[in-house]
């Protein structure tokens, strides 16, 4: 009896079976995510606009420049003397300083306006002379506030050799100076509007 029944069952347990099996077949799997592919084309970032920089402040175009310094004075010295022995040093000084390179080596002119004639830029006081000689022509119009009052056909610029002489060496230079021309150290120093006091005084050189 207990067979029979078992095979009657049997066809009934194996269909549960096969329903289960053909249910677990149809399942399909999920797709995966998307990848993006080197052909997927990407997307652009948006960035902000970069911050503009402060615009720099303009000049104050009213603005007033410097005064300019009040002139300097030429500064005094005493009267040159000249002696034999002062003018033979002083012609020495003037080559071994490299003076006759460009006023001549007897003070003709050459480069630069001789030393010989009667036209003085500046002033032919010694002061003025000595200046020139110290500070160079550039000096005496800026420093000392003087105008060209002479002219010269060869007009170069006196440079100075304060930083390689001394005023003594300075002054037996003019010894020889005044030796080869009786004009130097004449007139009075010119005052800062570029004028001489003496009509005489119109500068030497440079």
């Amino acid at each position: 009896m207990f067979d029979a029944t078992r095979k009657a069952f049997k066809p009934l347990l194996v269909v549960p079976a096969m329903v289960l099996a053909l249910a677990a077949c149809g399942e399909k799997a999920q797709p995966a995510a998307a990848t993006p592919t080197a052909s997927t084309p990407a997307v652009p970032e948006t960035t902000a606009p970069a911050a503009s920089a402060p615009a720099a402040p303009e000049a104050n175009a009213t603005a007033t420049a410097a005064p300019a310094a009040a002139p300097t004075p030429v500064p005094h010295i005493d009267n040159i003397q000249v002696n034999p022995t002062l003018v033979a040093e002083g012609k020495k000084l003037f080559f071994t300083a490299g003076c006759n390179a460009c006023h001549g080596g007897t003070g003709g002119g050459g480069m630069c306006p001789p030393l010989t004639n009667k036209v003085w830029v500046y002033g032919s006081d010694d002061s003025t002379l000595h200046a020139l000689i110290k500070e160079g022509s550039q000096a005496m119009q800026t420093t000392h506030g003087l105008k060209r009052v002479g002219h010269e056909n060869v007009v170069g610029i006196m440079p100075a050799f304060g930083p390689i002489l001394s005023d003594e060496e300075i002054n037996k230079i003019m010894a020889f100076i005044h030796s080869i021309n009786p004009d130097a150290g004449k007139g009075q120093t010119p005052t800062a509007a570029g004028e001489a006091a003496a009509p005489a005084a119109a500068g030497s050189g440079s």
